[in-house]
């Protein structure tokens, strides 16, 4: 007993190598079995919040199972022309609820929801705002005869411009309310400056 002690003790780097490399060896045997990866849509670069995503942000990868989380896109084309609700890192896998479909609002705590996009007067306005904040928004008379006037509460932001469009008047922010007040919104924008106050 007392020889094999000393035998593995003089030996005992290269065994911790070979356990290591059995050990790697197995752990990638084990992804490459059937059912033990899924392909997943990843984000080639990081993107900002509001990015309409195009095929060439995307790649597709296999990735082990336990790491593809639930909702996880499989397709390319699934986002494609959808943008994102957030921003993203590079590499980071693509789901439903990282993108915005006007189909398919189910998550903003809306009742009877419907997506409306709305032009922010002033920009540095939308600079403090992050998905998923509730909102009220405002309307302001570009000639400054009416007082300003509240057009809808708590309405959701879903989506916002790239960052390095935040210094461009009229900003697009993507905005979900119930429907009703949704058509509202829309038909404000049209006759006013609209601006948005977090809550």
């Amino acid at each position: 007993m007392d020889r094999l002690d000393r035998l593995v003790f003089a030996h005992r780097r290269l065994l911790a190598a070979v356990c290591a490399g059995l050990a790697v060896l197995l752990v990638t045997a084990s992804f490459q079995q059937d059912g033990d990866s899924r392909e997943a849509v990843v984000v080639r670069d990081d993107l900002d919040a509001g990015t309409v995503l195009t095929a060439e942000h995307l790649d597709t990868v296999d990735l082990p199972r336990a790491a593809v989380p639930d909702g996880a896109l499989t397709v390319v084309s699934a986002a494609v022309g959808r943008p994102l609700a957030g921003p993203v890192r590079a590499g980071e896998v693509v789901t439903d609820r990282r993108v915005v479909d006007a189909r398919d609002l189910v998550g903003f705590g809306v009742d009877d929801p419907a997506l409306v996009t709305v032009r922010v007067a002033d920009p540095a306005v939308v600079g403090g705002l992050r998905v998923g904040d509730r909102v009220d928004v405002v309307a302001i008379d570009p000639a400054g005869e009416l007082s300003p006037s509240v057009v809808a509460r708590g309405a959701v932001v879903a989506t916002l411009p790239a960052a390095t469009r935040l210094d461009e008047a009229g900003d697009a922010v993507g905005l979900v309310a119930a429907g009703e007040i949704a058509t509202t919104l829309a038909a404000a924008g049209l006759e006013a400056g609209l601006t948005l106050i977090a809550r």
